[in-house]
């Protein structure tokens, strides 16, 4: 099928798609204009690492050298374990329901950006139907960074001046309108509003295919009208050509129909004892004696 052909198809079904089209770029139109919009709210965390006193420091001062000093965390050559535990535990189902337990959106992402120095990035992205609660979400996402990073270090005990901290560099003061998700929208309802439109056009199709078809078949078995038969019995024969071979004298079948509504008599004639059936005018044209004998009858 060419496209030719496609468009053909669809400008004989002009009807059913102009109200497909019409209600699908008004449906477009709503959800770009009117349905409900996404706003996002950021917030940016770096993981501070500790400083380790010196040997000369813990020598000074005993209450450094008694402190608990075992964070697994501190004494990994992975500078970057700590920020892949925190997204971890950040992503986990916990966080989720706690935020839909305290009214907050669930959807959000965290990432983790290339860092420099000492310390760790963490990014938190928050999405929410208005731009306070993208906010809200975002900052609640913070002290749960800052709980769950505590709670990891603390497994053995360790002193807090062994621990890493998460200093905030980037706060969710603004939230910004999602324009992706209005569009996604739109080409969600256009796509849908183009499959919908071929769905019609076969529809409309189907149904004048069988419309059709019932129509033939009706046609098909209507009998014959009593007027058309008796049209095509009184319908003039062709004509023929007269002695002259002029057309137009009259018909071969004319003097053949009169003669045949004529009543015909027959009588009886004997020929070699066998008798049969003669007409009455032939009859006449016999003789006597070929009429009261049994001589043959030869013409």
């Amino acid at each position: 099928m060419t496209p030719v052909s496609v468009l053909k198809i669809l400008w004989r079904h002009k009807v059913s798609m102009i109200t497909v089209l019409v209600l699908t770029l008004a449906a477009a139109t709503y959800v770009f204009f009117y349905a409900p919009r996404s706003y996002m709210a950021s917030t940016v965390y770096v993981l501070v690492t500790p400083r380790v006193p010196s040997v000369e420091e813990m020598r000074t001062d005993p209450a450094l050298a008694a402190a608990n000093s075992d964070n697994p965390y501190l004494r990994s050559a992975d500078s970057s374990l700590i920020t892949q535990v925190m997204a971890t535990k950040l992503s986990s189902t916990d966080v989720v329901d706690s935020l839909k337990a305290a009214g907050l959106s669930p959807d959000y992402t965290v990432t983790l950006p290339a860092t420099t120095g000492a310390g760790q990035l963490i990014r938190m992205e928050a999405t929410g139907s208005s731009p306070q609660l993208a906010i809200t979400t975002a900052e609640a996402l913070g002290q749960h960074l800052t709980a769950k990073l505590r709670d990891a270090q603390k497994v053995n005990g360790a002193d807090d001046r062994y621990l890493f901290t998460a200093l905030q560099i980037d706060p969710p003061s603004k939230a910004t309108e999602q324009f992706s998700s209005r569009l996604r929208s739109m080409i969600v309802v256009l796509i849908g509003g183009v499959i919908l439109l071929f769905g019609a056009v076969s529809i409309a199709r189907m149904l004048e295919n069988s419309r059709a078809a019932r129509k033939d078949a009706a046609d098909r078995a209507k009998p014959v009208s009593r007027r058309r038969r008796s049209a095509d019995r009184n319908a003039e024969p062709a004509a023929v050509p007269d002695e002259d071979g002029k057309p137009g004298g009259g018909s071969a079948a004319a003097p053949r129909a009169v003669e045949d509504r004529k009543p015909r008599k027959y009588a009886v004639a004997a020929v070699h004892d066998s008798p049969f059936l003669l007409p009455q005018h032939e009859l006449q044209d016999l003789t006597f004696e070929e009429q009261r004998t049994d001589v043959p009858v030869k013409r």
